[in-house]
Order: structure tokens, then sequence, then C-alpha cells
């Protein structure tokens, strides 16, 4: 199936490797979406929507973005922390009395942004499903003591990251996350990207393929029965960890157990999950951070001022990730950083957040470029942002900027 949609000439190169993205059979479904200076450069899209059928991939298809729902959410707090509606040191509980539980009365709501509260995953064992029931995970959150004593280190929020923000959105605004996006800025900037999806827009949705299963997992089930004994290789132990709910890793992405197909059914679409269920376009992803790499502002509608966006973007946790198997990660106030483990494109001072299985979305406020890009064939490991990154490298590469 050939590429369609809009490519300025100076980047035929790209539509050329985008091209080769579903010839090679790597991508089955994708689009990708590039501003230069405010400007559209590039909003490509290709492949299939479903196995087994000739369902294309359209301008309007939309799919689930994974943690690049993590950006959207980072956002709808940075307009409240604008507005002078929350203090960055204040304590957690000061807007959310119930946090206050196991001892967490002084965490100050700048650890939840930045992955240092301690509190990536629930301790007590949830019922599969349950990512869909915002009560039982916020109060469940709010109730336990943090895996490790906050501010002294960090790990990815894989799941927690959304509701803890989420509810303190929600307690801050008075509305859900998903209504405050929509309210401030998916409407008045007319996005077509969604934190709960309503079921009118589920005829445009490509459902999510799982990955095809890394080797490991079929060594798994018989690694999971060996005792634990102290010559076990680092690795090996840390691999362990992601399915052992008694460790943060496991906790993070295991308690409750989810299945990517999962992602596919209407309770998932339906709720509001902000660090992973967020839903739109890869013109949607280019879009808002194609905002916030040109002041922040567009048409009149303001959605970050740039003295925000710099304090946003400014190094707040960096080093070995307790979560993501030591690997070196960076976070500002809720949105990635990049290394030299974890791309936001060839600009150093770059900002913005990926999700599982390949999809991305950054801003580069010193040369004005922003990115989107959505698929719908999940990727295991170091391999699933090859796309984004291949293309983010050759765009640069055409406008003459060099990986810092």
């Amino acid at each position: 199936m050939k590429v369609e949609g809009y490519c300025d000439s100076q980047f035929i190169e790209v539509r050329n490797t985008f091209q080769q993205s579903f010839d090679s059979g790597f991508e089955f479904g994708a689009a990708i979406a590039i501003e230069l200076e405010g400007e559209m450069v590039i909003d490509l899209w290709g492949g299939k929507t479903k196995k087994g059928s000739e369902k294309r991939w359209k301008k309007d298809t939309i799919v689930n973005v994974f943690s690049s729902t993590k950006g959207m959410a980072a956002i709808c707090f940075l307009k409240l922390l604008e507005e002078g509606l929350v203090d960055l040191d204040d304590p957690v509980s000061k807007y959310w009395p119930e946090f206050s539980q196991g001892g967490k009365g002084e965490i100050p709501v700048r650890f939840l942004l930045c992955h240092k509260s301690g509190l990536c995953g629930i301790k007590k064992r949830l019922p599969e499903g349950s990512w869909t029931n915002w009560e039982l995970i916020t109060s469940s959150l709010a109730e336990q003591e943090p895996w490790w004593e906050p501010g002294t280190k960090h790990g990815y929020h894989a799941l927690s990251y959304g509701h803890l923000v989420g509810e303190l959105v929600k307690r801050i605004s008075g509305i859900s996350i998903g209504e405050y996006f929509k309210k401030n800025i998916q409407e008045p900037l007319d996005l077509d990207f969604w934190i709960g999806l309503s079921d009118d827009k589920f005829n445009r949705v490509t459902d999510i393929l799982k990955a095809e299963t890394p080797i490991i997992d079929f060594f798994m089930p018989i690694l999971k029965r060996i005792p634990q004994m102290s010559f076990y290789p680092p690795y090996l132990q840390i691999l362990l960890n992601f399915f052992d709910t008694n460790t943060p890793q496991g906790s993070a992405f295991s308690n409750p157990k989810f299945d990517i197909e999962h992602a596919n059914s209407k309770e998932w679409r339906n709720a509001e999950i902000p660090a992973a269920n967020g839903h739109g376009t890869a013109r949607a992803l280019a879009k808002i951070y194609g905002v916030l790499a040109n002041g922040g502002s567009r048409d009149g509608v303001n959605i970050l001022k740039p003295k925000t966006i710099e304090i946003a973007r400014t190094v707040q946790a960096e080093g070995k990730d307790l979560v993501l198997a030591n690997i070196h990660s960076k976070f500002g106030l809720g949105f990635m950083l990049g290394t030299e483990h974890i791309s936001m494109g060839p600009g150093k001072e770059a900002f913005g957040h990926g999700g599982a299985g390949g999809s991305l979305g950054f801003a580069d406020p010193e040369n004005k470029i922003s990115l989107g890009f959505v698929m719908n064939q999940m990727h295991p490991g170091i391999t699933a942002w090859k796309t984004a990154n291949d293309i983010a490298s050759l765009v640069y590469e055409i406008i003459g900027i060099t990986k810092k």
C-alpha cells in the first residue's frame, strides 16, 4: 500500500523512508506528522487498520498512544500551575487529604510529576481490569506506603502517574482530567485527541496489534519456577522482577494484570487513564508539541507561557531508573527528556513522551520542530521507536541540524 498524505518537497526522502517501514513489514498501520516553525511540513499515513482485512489507515484514523498520553496529562497540570492554583512544593495532601496515609503527608506535588514519589505501582493485589476503576486506583495509591523514600530515587510510574496527576487535577479544578483536557486544550486547539473516548469515535479507531513475542517470553514460565538464587545474573533478576508484583517493577507493570488486547475493549477506550489510554492522531501530537515548541500560543489560544514551558523541561530527576531496569532516564515535570537510552530526537533540549510499542511526541524549542508518530503494531524493546527516530534523524539532517 502506498503512503498517503502531504509531504513538502524538501522532505521527499521522509516519504520514501516511511514507505519502506511498510514495505519491510515493520509497520502495519501508522502515521507521522512534523511541524517546522509552526507549519505542518509532513502529514503522512499508511498501512492497514485490521489484520486479514484491506481496511486502510485513513487521514482521520485514531489509535491508543499509551504513555504518549502522559505529556497531555502534564500539560493539564501545568496550566493549573501557571494559573497559581497549585504549588510544586506544597504537600500533595493539601489538595488531596486522603493522600497523607501511609506516611505520605509531606510528599511534595513536584514528586508526582517526576516519578520520585515512590508510588510507581500498587502493592495490594487488584483484580484484572481495575485500571478502568478510577476510585479503586486512586484510593489504593492514597492509602499505601511508598516503595522507597520519596525524593531519594526515581522510578517510572508507568500507569500510576496518570491517576496521581489526574486526581490532583480533579481535586483542584473540580472536573476530571479528561474533561479538563477537552475544555482547555483539545477544543481550543481543535485537536483530534482524547483522554477517555466516546462511543461515537469508535468507528475511527484502529485496534492495537500485539508485538511478536520476544524469545524470553517462551522461557519465562520455566524461569519463574526456579527458586531465587544469588548466582542469578543481575539482568535476569531484573527481568524476573517485572513479573513479581512484590517488587516496584512488577507492581508498576503487572498489578493489576494488563493484556495489550484489553486496550481494544470498550471499557478501556471509554475510561480516563491519563498515563496510557489517550487516543488520537499523529497530527494532533505534532500540533500540540508544535505550539509548545513555538512559545506556547497559536491563533490567539494560549496553552502555556514560555516561562512555564522552561520550568516544565527543567531536569527534576535523572539517573538509574529503578523501574526501567536501571536504564538512564531523565524527567522534567511530566515530560521525558532525552538520554542515550531514551530518544527525543536529535535536538538536545527537546522534551515530550514516548509510548509503549513505538508512539512518540516531542517539541524542540531551539529548532522549532515538533513530531507526532502513532502506530497500531506494537514493537518490543529497543526496536519500538525505530520509525519515529529514523524519520526524526532524517528531518534534522535535511535541514542541516546535526545531533548534539
